[in-house]
């Protein structure tokens, strides 16, 4: 949109809400601005998976009644998830160019409120339409009302499309990382090979996180990086060597391999794998690689990879332990340690999961103290997956 020189106050919020909602969506944001002459509806709303709204209110820095206006969508819209606020620069008034002026301004947001209920101290951050975005897409994990596992996988999710973006426009190393997949996974679409296989790095750096947390001996994700992309390989090698996590680090080691030669490409595929990595942390002890590498699977029916939910493998591990085996001592940890349990079809490891954390419920309402020994048991000695396909070995482990 071009404005005359001179002729400021052409350029109504309206059309700067516009953009703004052009630009989100850009970035992976389901955003839309509100139509003109829509009477009491937001600026631009957010529709996220499941149904759940977030939405924005924007004004000109120089403008008054913002408040106003958050705490009245707040009183209308009491389901919403999040209200935001939002300024933007003044000096956007005056650009020929009004959208390339916005995805270039620094904005100031803020969240206002969750599910009708003020925000009793706002933070104000500062930063681009990127920013913005960024922040967006990680929101529902910092409230309360929303399925924060969802909006994980939607973070991984959206951090994997960028990766696999970057690495296709090298026509030659997109080649070579989709036939490395393919070769292990058969997985004929190639688009859905290479996000399979930045699925696979980031599951890397995300263990590589949580070693590097508890052992000294694991440098971090950062101190890596700092001695290069070679700098990442070498980490990881040295865990195959020393710690012995191969299955889950072999092939993305092999991946990595590929991307190395260039490191200018690599640096901008690994970076939003690291801040995914770091957006979702907190959320443990769920599948959210195996959500997600089943939805990258373009030819499900073909490899019988039909994903097991967590509440369905949950319930068939506990009725599998009912009154099974009869008289045992679940306080003993040396019994479900002694266990062999196997899943010859795998996949991302649903079953196994649900098996070991049934056997340390078990452990623990019988009295017992022992759950990281048994835990560390079952991992290494009672549990056995097996899969056709590589990278969902690499998921399971």
């Amino acid at each position: 949109m071009t404005t005359p020189p001179g002729n400021p106050d052409n350029i109504r919020e309206e059309a700067v809400n516009t953009h703004l909602a052009q630009l989100l969506q850009e970035r992976g944001v389901p955003a839309r601005a509100e139509r003109r002459g829509a009477r009491g509806a937001p600026d631009v709303t957010i529709e996220l998976t499941g149904g759940d709204l977030i939405l924005l209110e924007c004004k000109w820095q120089s403008a008054a009644g913002l408040e106003t206006q958050l705490r009245d969508r707040l009183r209308v819209f009491p389901d919403a998830v999040g209200l935001v606020g939002v300024l933007y620069p003044d000096a956007i008034r005056q650009a020929a160019n009004t959208c390339a002026a916005l995805e270039q301004a620094g904005l100031e947001w803020w969240l206002h409120g969750t599910r009708g209920i003020a925000a009793p101290q706002p933070l104000i951050r500062r930063g681009s339409v990127a920013d913005l975005a960024d922040h967006l897409r990680t929101l529902p994990l910092e409230l309360e009302g929303v399925d924060r596992v969802q909006a994980a996988a939607g973070v991984i999710g959206y951090a994997v499309e960028r990766a696999a973006r970057v690495i296709s426009r090298h026509a030659r190393i997109f080649r070579t990382v989709a036939e490395s997949v393919a070769k292990t996974d058969r997985e004929k679409d190639r688009a859905a090979a290479v996000r399979i296989g930045c699925l696979a790095l980031f599951n890397a750096l995300a263990f590589h996180d949580r070693l590097a947390a508890a052992s000294d001996d694991v440098p971090t994700i950062y101190d890596a990086r700092g001695r290069g992309m070679s700098g990442l390989r070498d980490a990881w090698l040295a865990v195959c060597r020393d710690i012995d996590y191969v299955p889950v680090f072999e092939s993305a080691v092999n991946i990595l391999e590929l991307l190395i030669a260039r490191t200018d490409m690599m640096e901008l595929a690994i970076e939003p794998l690291v801040k995914a990595v770091e957006e979702t942390r907190s959320i443990e002890g769920h599948d959210l690689s195996g959500r997600l590498f089943h939805t990258l699977l373009t030819d499900a029916k073909f490899h019988g990879a039909y994903y097991t939910s967590v509440p369905a493998a949950t319930l068939l591990a506990r009725l599998t332990f009912h009154d099974w085996p009869p008289n045992v001592d679940w306080s003993d940890h040396e019994f479900p340690a002694s266990l062999s349990v196997a899943d010859l079809a795998c996949g991302t490891g649903t079953l196994l999961m649900a098996v070991a954390a049934e056997a340390e419920r078990r452990h623990v309402e019988a009295g017992g103290s022992g759950a990281p020994a048994l835990h560390k048991a079952m991992v290494e000695q009672a549990l056995h997956g097996y899969d056709v396909q590589l990278s969902a070995v690499h998921f399971a482990a």
